[in-house]
């Protein structure tokens, strides 16, 4: 069985917490065109700096981890809560979500001091991701020379 690199696992990690950053702020835009109840402002900002924190992660910060452990900390706590109170599938989705990521974040914390220490970073880019700009660049070039 081959392991992941300790760059793919925090490259992985750094992209769930993109992800997650994304999929609510999302949420959150969709509650303010009135499409979905219950998204507010202070959630926004979360979604928010869940994403920024996530890049921040991509490109080496330890505080960045250590600020992303926290706040999916406290949505555990928060979605914990919810889950006690009122019972919807929706909020038990919300509580494995966070506790998956911090579980991640938390296993994460080896390969930061890592690739630290190696000074590995900005991480590489997935595939997908140089295939999508290499593609672009191509395309900007015709373009120039048209």
């Amino acid at each position: 069985m081959r392991h992941p690199s300790p760059a793919q696992r925090l490259g992985r990690t750094a992209n769930l917490v993109i992800f997650l950053g994304l999929l609510y702020t999302v949420l959150h835009l969709l509650g303010f065109l009135g499409l979905l109840h219950g998204y507010r402002l202070p959630g926004l900002v979360v979604a928010l700096g869940l994403l920024g924190l996530g890049y921040g992660i991509r490109y080496g910060s330890s505080a960045c981890l250590y600020a992303a452990m926290t706040v999916c900390a406290g949505l555990s706590l928060y979605c914990g809560v919810l889950v006690v109170s009122a019972w919807t599938p929706y909020y038990m989705l919300r509580l494995v979500l966070s506790v998956w990521t911090l579980w991640r974040l938390y296993r994460a914390i080896p390969a930061m001091q890592f690739l630290q220490q190696e000074q590995a970073f900005p991480l590489p880019m997935s595939r997908y991701g140089e295939r999508f700009l290499r593609q672009l660049r191509e395309r900007s070039g015709q373009k120039r020379k048209a």
